[in-house]
């Protein structure tokens, strides 16, 4: 959502630094996820989380934890509602490969077919490019100036905004996350329904799956079961920020729903009356780069492939809610996360529940190797990302220490070129070399909110 102003990096960075923290539970519990969960919301002051843990598309597990409204004390229960922040993403690609089922547009269509006043710099990039954060469109969400959060935006307005900006790479070079191409996508669903992508999700997706409480969000309306968004500041509990209504119903993530409700709709992917499997295959396939490469991001969902462990998964933050969904095809598992706290980390949360529920999606055991003090050091520099913004590597007697802004992290070497941390031993950054041998990029593996790589620029 847009209020993700600074580097997604900065979400992998805080589960590395957080986890050692919570993964040892502190109290006695019957279950180990109830354990496990109620730990980690004392020791984060997390307000509220519903969860969903389903096998084959049933239920089997689905609790509230904690408070959905401090102020009126009121309980978080699987009917609690939440915002969906930028889990909502895959419903608005699940809407487009409806409407290329319908025969209505195509995925290999320009996006200046259906937006008019689109630049001429806009004329290569096609529906999947916007899909798939391949377009090179820049993300509204990382620049503060681009918007203001208190004001209301007509369609034609935030077109304007998002088109005064140049491209930073050419559509298909690079995967970059934005924000900004899935609230194009919403324009391109009404130019081709000629109704808001939100009433066309209700007709087409939450209505025949009998999704009852999932809408797109309204303050103004009253909603049954409505959880509070909460953030730290300074280390006490305060209220969500404020956010202008129409900036609330873009298609970046701008839904509320129950667990139960994504309960439904991951029941659905188990079938195909809804998406196809031609469909299912496109949404869950990593894209393609004009290198050739590959990027771990398909239409609306995240991928990993590491085998035995796959998953494809998505999270979100904004307003002070966290959500997470994750599907585990190889034990056919999904988790489903939501929070109404600034300072959950979704994806750690679900990858743990996961892990309790199937032990086999524990993060193996890794062991740190010595490199000579020479060889770290050539590891050192900076490090750019598509978006511009740096990470720094430093060398340290062990390993490496990572550097944005404020947060910082300490990895040590698996084998050469490939780094963990201790703390978080699932996600790893792996260097990759040109044909000299000279380091050209970092690459993380496991890590849903960065596929990007980022390329080395100085020692």
């Amino acid at each position: 959502m847009i209020s993700v102003s600074t580097p997604r990096l900065l979400g992998f960075l805080a589960v590395l630094v957080t986890f050692a923290a919570t993964a040892t539970p502190q109290r006695a519990a019957t279950d180990p996820i109830d354990q496990w969960v109620e730990s980690y919301m004392a020791d984060n002051q997390v307000p509220g989380l519903a969860l969903a843990v389903l096998e084959g598309g049933q239920i089997v597990k689905a609790k509230g934890y904690g408070l959905a409204n401090i102020e009126h004390h009121v309980p978080v229960t699987p009917s609690t509602v939440f915002q969906s922040a930028s889990v909502g993403k895959q419903f608005t690609a699940a809407e487009i490969l409806l409407l290329v089922q319908d025969g209505k547009l195509a995925l290999e269509d320009p996006i200046s077919k259906y937006l008019r006043g689109a630049p001429k710099e806009w004329s290569k990039i096609t529906v999947r490019h916007l899909l798939t954060h391949t377009s090179g469109i820049p993300d509204y969400g990382e620049d503060s100036t681009w918007l203001d959060l208190r004001r209301d935006y007509s369609e034609d307005e935030l077109l304007h905004v998002i088109s005064s900006h140049p491209l930073l790479r050419q559509p298909g070079e690079e995967w970059i996350y934005s924000n900004s191409g899935y609230t194009l996508l919403g324009m391109i669903i009404r130019a081709v329904t000629g109704e808001h992508w939100g009433e066309f999700l209700r007709k087409r997706v939450f209505g025949p799956l009998g999704m009852e409480t999932a809408r797109v969000i309204s303050e103004e309306d009253l909603v049954a079961n409505r959880a509070a968004g909460y953030r730290l500041v300074d280390g006490g509990i305060r209220n969500q920020e404020w956010v202008a209504p129409s900036l609330n119903t873009v298609a970046e993530g701008s839904l509320y729903f129950t667990v139960l409700d994504l309960a439904k709709w991951d029941a659905a992917l188990y079938r195909e009356d809804l998406l196809s499997k031609a469909s299912k295959e496109q949404m869950w396939s990593p894209v393609r780069l004009n290198d050739g490469s590959t990027a771990s991001h398909g239409l609306g969902w995240f991928l990993q492939d590491e085998p035995g462990r796959r998953a494809m998964e998505c999270d979100g933050a904004w307003q002070g809610f966290r959500s997470y969904i994750g599907r585990y095809p190889d034990v056919s598992l999904t988790v489903i996360v939501l929070a109404n706290s600034s300072a959950v980390q979704p994806i750690l949360v679900g990858h743990k529940i996961a892990a309790l529920r199937r032990p086999a999606l524990a993060p193996p055991t890794r062991t740190a190797i010595r490199l000579p003090l020479e060889t770290l050091a050539g590891y050192a520099g900076a490090y750019r990302l598509p978006t511009g913004e740096i990470l720094r590597l430093s060398s340290t007697e062990n390993g490496l220490k990572l550097e944005m802004g404020p947060a910082v992290a300490e990895l040590v070497p698996e084998s050469k070129d490939v780094f963990f941390a201790p703390t978080a031993p699932d996600s790893r950054l792996i260097f990759v070399r040109d044909k000299t041998g000279a380091i050209r990029w970092v690459q993380p593996r496991r890590v849903p909110s960065w596929p990007a790589r980022a390329e080395k620029v100085s020692q």
